[in-house]
């Protein structure tokens, strides 16, 4: 499984869901605003609203794809922490992708602003326990990677720190802005792998004095 080419995908489409969400989706995405302005907006722009979803889950697929490549070439296999680590990312993937639905799909439809609110809390009910639930995972990893000494710290610190600003989610959400800031965070971590040549030997112990020996014979 290529980590390079997955780390330039999940950062070209994590970046292009905070982008799009910020420049064309403020009006719906204003869920403590009157619901009249929403309204307004969605009658004229669904197709605007419903990209925005595609696009959001694709950020999801991005995300699991860039960990499941580390994971892949990092962590150990057979292990019993391994095995749960990728069941809470299915688990975090479908809890983010039913928020994501729920609102692509429901909002427009809203009859009036107490049926858009509930779609509002639902859809956040989601999205705060999928973020909550991705934080998780995503520190366990970076942070099971960095005390197996698989991968040095700093290569690894900025995804234990956005995951961190996600766990929050459920607790302060609609407030996004910690969520944000860890997508930032998030999208300039997969970045630096993307830019990488190469990446740090497997079994770097083993790697270290197989070149002490052939420096040394």
């Amino acid at each position: 499984m290529k980590l390079i080419p997955l780390a330039r995908f999940a950062a070209f489409i994590l970046l292009a869901v905070f982008l799009y969400g910020l420049l064309l989706l403020p009006t719906p995405l204003a869920v403590e605003s009157g619901w009249e302005a929403r309204q307004a907006w969605l009658g004229h722009n669904e197709l605007l609203w419903s990209l925005g979803g595609w696009l959001a889950l694709a950020g999801v697929f991005g995300w699991m794809a860039f960990l499941v490549a580390l994971m892949y070439v990092y962590s150990p296999a057979h292990r019993v922490a391994t095995m749960l680590q990728s069941g809470l990312m299915l688990l975090s993937a479908g809890l983010l992708i039913a928020g994501v639905t729920v609102w692509m799909a429901l909002l427009p439809g809203a009859a009036n602003g107490e049926w858009a609110a509930f779609i509002d809390r639902l859809a956040l009910a989601f999205l705060g326990g999928g973020l909550l639930m991705a934080g998780v995972t995503t520190a366990w990893i970076t942070l099971d990677l960095a005390l197996l000494e698989r991968l040095p710290w700093p290569w690894l610190l900025p995804g234990t720190v956005a995951a961190a600003l996600w766990i929050p989610a459920p607790f302060v959400l609609p407030t996004a802005l910690p969520a944000l800031i860890g997508l930032v965070i998030f999208v300039a971590w997969t970045g630096f792998w993307a830019t990488r040549r190469t990446l740090p030997p497997v079994y770097q112990e083993l790697t270290s004095d197989l070149i002490r020996r052939a420096q040394n014979p």
